[in-house]
């Protein structure tokens, strides 16, 4: 059975004929279009199938590669040569330290001491090394010369019938004149008055009852005087007044201010320092009080 318009070739509209089949199918009968559409779609079928199966292979091998990577170990970081870590700056330090001290070992041997001593401990990498500060020198001792005990003071034997004690005070009077730069003559007029006020003897008074608390040997009863010149409280404290070189520096201060002292006679002295109510009374210890003052000066 033939059908019009089945074969190749086709007539065109004007009458002429084509031999291009796509032109046949494309106005060929329509049971014929659906063949040709059933053929292509199985070739899009096969093509899908053979894609579907190449993509399974490929994921196949990606999960391979996935689970591969997966159970290696990671992969070491990578160190730029010019980074220098913490962790390596100690170490290399540590290092450089430990040459250093192989190097001072090497270089100073150990001393006897040290080698019979026994070996040392190690310090370990981090500890800091340490030196051993210089000893200092130390100086030579001398022998100094023994420092002489503290003089005692003078005790000097009594003259012209004086206790020992009353020569004592004397020796007082005139330690205290020498100590002011006065002269032998004045000495002499201290120590007459001292003779015909008190004999030489540091004398208290009920009349003023602080002297009875302080050293004295006597008591008298002249109003309120006190001491080896029976001063009064007017010239200072009582305590002064009681101290033979304290109350001897108070005479000499005011034999010092009487003009012409040194050229009038010794009871003149005496009586214009002291007013005393006997002016006559110290000429007669003048001889006594110069053989003292010579025993001692």
């Amino acid at each position: 059975m033939t059908y019009p318009n089945h074969d190749h070739s086709t007539t065109t509209p004007a009458g002429e004929t084509s031999d291009e089949p796509d032109a046949a199918h494309r106005r060929g009968p329509r049971h014929l279009r659906r063949d040709h559409r059933g053929r292509h779609a199985a070739a899009g079928r096969r093509r899908t199938a053979l894609y579907s199966a190449g993509a399974a292979i490929a994921a196949a091998a990606i999960g391979s590669v996935i689970v591969s990577m997966s159970s290696a170990s990671p992969p070491e970081p990578v160190i730029r040569a010019d980074t220098v870590t913490v962790g390596e700056a100690d170490r290399s330090a540590a290092a450089e330290d430990r040459a250093a001290r192989s190097e001072r070992r090497a270089a100073d041997p150990p001393s006897p001491q040290a080698s019979s001593a026994g070996a040392q401990p190690k310090a370990s990498a981090t500890q800091a090394p340490t030196t051993a500060a210089p000893k200092a020198a130390v100086p030579k001792t001398t022998s100094a010369a023994p420092t002489p005990a503290a003089s005692k003071p003078t005790v000097h034997a009594p003259v012209g019938g004086l206790t020992q004690a009353e020569m004592n005070n004397a020796v007082a009077i005139i330690e205290a004149g020498q100590q002011m730069k006065l002269p032998s003559r004045a000495f002499v007029v201290a120590i007459a008055t001292a003779l015909q006020e008190s004999h030489l003897q540091v004398l208290a008074n009920p009349n003023v009852p602080a002297s009875l608390k302080l050293p004295n040997e006597g008591v008298g009863t002249d109003h309120d005087s006190v001491g080896l010149f029976q001063q009064r409280p007017s010239w200072g404290p009582v305590a002064q007044l009681m101290d033979p070189h304290q109350s001897a520096r108070l005479f000499y201060a005011a034999l010092v201010k009487v003009n012409g002292w040194e050229q009038m006679a010794v009871t003149v002295a005496a009586q214009t320092v002291q007013v005393s109510a006997y002016p006559d009374a110290y000429a007669k210890w003048q001889s006594l009080a110069e053989q003292v003052v010579n025993a001692v000066v």
